[in-house]
């Protein structure tokens, strides 16, 4: 049962199943979550009039919401003085858990999913090995439109926001079909160019994250062109300071922390480009404990596409070498990302986008218990810790003759038995000389 409340009756322990208006167009970062704390309920009186309150996965008491409801009622509507609709919104189709299971699985687009007000899931289309050479087509296209872009940009040249989705949508369209391929491919541009790497790299993580939130296709394109563009106002700043080796001084950080400014400026000279781009562009260096810049925002004060966009960032800038420091691998990314919680990132965003790549992202090297050494090729979504994985070295870290296929899925975990298997830990990209070109399907 879902019950229409006024938003200035809400409280803590209400379930917000729905609004009255888009989620994208709040600072909330999912579909349906419980009111904890003042900040929220404030933040849902600003974007909001009402909300259809889930009576079920609410901890407050059911005569509690309804009393919430019926001061509303009594009271009018306290923000045109009218009279409320009726209150206690039509129950959702009850439909079987299996039947939605197998629904989902014969709408790999997720549309029908949404007919049923239930978050869009993706489903791959293809495989991995089939999506293998679009996404490394689609790839080259986003990184050759990013060089125009950029080459524009340094001769004061006007681009258009038709360029910016030419450079984008191929990507979008391969990592809706298969997510991991596209990601691999990421791992095996890390030792190109940084700048254009890490732009597109960053997109393609941004849009992952959305398509794991379930965002349509209007929300991808906005996390694709604003995850592309997040670092183009760095056109702007001296290469003295953008190479420089070792730790910039003060006034040459606040010459650094100018490319925010100088991105959002360019940005908002291509006409058509949306305001959760310039968002994205605006607050990617924001930090959940107001410890970041430009304007020290806190907590759900920083957009949600501007959340996103700081994690894709900082999480590609931690895998990628550059000239103040090498490049960790991405299951210590993950885990640094996880020490953040709660200072640098919002709890739940850090979950949701570690679920989306996975503790061992694909692509990324991984050794296992008994030595052996493998790139993860393809996500568990329900087993995070047990990816499909490429045998790439035996145990004495010798090149196998020929590489082997391996779903941790189906091998035993326990130790002592005979044929069990389990990651120990990562390696950054290029250990052991492995270079994943050579097996990239």
């Amino acid at each position: 049962m879902r019950i229409k409340v006024h938003t200035m009756n809400v409280q803590q322990g209400m379930y917000v199943a729905q609004l009255d208006r888009s989620w994208l167009e709040t600072p909330f970062l999912f579909q349906g979550f419980e009111i904890h704390e003042e900040r929220e309920i404030g933040l849902l009186r600003k974007f909001c009039k009402h909300v259809y309150v889930d009576v079920e996965r609410s901890t407050l008491e059911k005569n509690t919401i309804l009393a919430a409801h019926q001061a509303a009622k009594s009271a009018g509507d306290p923000f045109n003085g009218t009279q409320p609709p009726p209150v206690i919104a039509s129950e959702p189709i009850t439909i079987p858990q299996k039947l939605i299971r197998a629904i989902g699985h014969l709408d790999p687009t997720g549309i029908v999913m949404e007919r049923l007000n239930r978050p869009r899931q993706y489903k791959n289309l293809v495989t991995t090995a089939k999506e293998a050479p679009r996404a490394a087509d689609a790839y080259a296209t986003a990184t050759a439109q990013l060089h125009s872009v950029v080459d524009c940009i340094k001769q004061g040249i006007g681009i258009t926001v038709e360029t910016i989705e030419e450079a984008v949508t191929p990507m979008i369209d391969s990592v809706l079909r298969n997510q991991n391929a596209m990601a691999w491919l990421v791992y095996l541009r890390k030792q190109d160019e940084y700048a254009y790497n890490h732009a597109v790299a960053t997109s393609v993580w941004a849009v992952i994250m959305g398509r794991h939130l379930g965002f349509d296709r209007h929300g991808l394109k906005t996390m694709a062109m604003g995850g592309i563009l997040l670092d183009v106002g760095k056109t702007k700043i001296p290469d003295s300071i953008i190479q420089k080796a070792t730790g910039l001084t003060q006034e040459e950080s606040a010459i650094m922390e100018m490319h925010v400014k100088h991105g959002v400026e360019i940005a908002r000279q291509i006409p058509g480009i949306n305001d959760d781009v310039l968002a994205m562009i605006e607050c990617h260096h924001e930090r959940h404990d107001g410890s970041g810049y430009p304007e020290g925002l806190v907590g759900a004060d920083i957009p949600v596409y501007g959340r996103i966009a700081g994690v894709a960032d900082c999480y590609d800038a931690m895998i990628s070498d550059q000239p103040h420091q090498a490049a960790r691998s991405s299951y210590d990314a993950i885990r640094q990302l996880n020490f953040m919680i709660g200072t640098k990132f919002q709890k739940q965003l850090i979950e949701q986008f570690v679920q989306a790549l996975g503790m061992f992202p694909t692509g990324s090297l991984v050794e296992l218990n008994t030595g052996e050494v493998a790139i993860v090729i393809e996500q568990n979504r329900v087993r995070r810790l047990r990816p499909k994985v490429m045998l790439v070295l035996d145990r004495d870290k010798n090149i196998r003759r020929s590489s082997k296929m391996l779903d941790l899925q189906k091998v035993p975990v326990d130790e002592g038995l005979p044929k069990a298997r389990w990651i120990t830990h990562g390696h950054e990209a290029g250990a052991f000389g492995i270079d994943p070109n050579d097996y990239f399907l």
